[in-house]
């Protein structure tokens, strides 16, 4: 390692030149607190965050915003854990990052909270270009929920339909990737319509298999090229990506 490199990787991630914007859309509607989701929820977000020391990139590079919709409608969450209201900068590094300990109540506003990510996530492409920083990829918005968006009175609402197609213009122009994942109770039909090409449904309550996958796709990102490809590729790499090491993941699992 040349004194250069050295140097470089003592740096705190906030002073790195180029920035990854990532956004965890969590549910923490009524559901999570019945099925005990919100317990495992928290017992993952704070198990990823110890990790996400050891991965260099996400390090370096990564800001993280979490936005809940559930309990109190759809909420901008203080990712360093220290204030309860809305925080004024949503986007924390991951030194900074510390979650908090997350509750469960009330209906789904899904396609609120959808909104409201993007809407974060275009004030934080902003507040970069002024800044002088560039992104080092495209932003990454990562939904988890348990079931399918309601209004305000807890009713099923098919209003999701009219966001997939602006969710497809974002993803066309390259302003950001979208991903759905579903546990148990989730619409995987309302998944599939938001997130054609990346949604994913898992077994039981995997929500820690979620957060893995949130790291392993960063990685993918991370190699030179991918921001410039169409979202239809990069999906595609990034399931390619997936698939090799959940056979490696098999194999190690045969051989023990």
């Amino acid at each position: 390692m040349t004194d250069a490199s050295r140097i470089l990787d003592q740096l705190p991630s906030q002073q790195a030149k180029s920035r990854l914007p990532i956004v965890l859309l969590l549910d923490t509607s009524h559901s999570m607190e019945l099925t005990g989701g919100i317990t495992q929820l928290n017992d993952a977000l704070a198990a990823w965050q110890r990790q996400l020391q050891d991965e260099d990139f996400i390090a370096r590079v990564g800001e993280i915003a979490m936005v809940t919709f559930g309990l109190g409608g759809v909420r901008v969450v203080d990712a360093t854990g220290q204030i309860e209201e809305e925080p004024e900068e949503p986007f924390v590094s991951v030194a900074a990052f510390d979650p908090p300990q997350l509750q469960a109540g009330g209906p789904t506003p899904m396609v609120e909270g959808i909104e409201r990510a993007i809407d974060l996530v275009r004030e934080r492409k902003r507040e970069l270009r002024s800044q002088g920083l560039i992104l080092a990829n495209r932003p990454l918005v990562y939904m988890i929920t348990d079931g399918g968006p309601t209004d305000e009175r807890g009713k099923l609402t098919s209003s999701w339909k009219k966001l997939a197609p602006k969710l497809r213009d974002l993803e066309q122009g390259k302003h950001l990737l979208f991903f759905a994942f579903g546990v148990d109770g989730a619409d995987e039909t309302v998944l599939e319509g938001l997130a054609p090409e990346s949604a994913h449904m898992l077994a039981g309550l995997q929500f820690s298999q979620f957060l893995r996958f949130v790291s392993a796709s960063v990685e993918t990102l991370s190699k030179a090229g991918t921001s410039d490809q169409s979202a239809s590729e990069a999906y595609a790499e990034i399931e390619e990506q997936q698939a090799k090491h959940q056979r490696v993941a098999d194999w190690l699992k045969d051989k023990a």
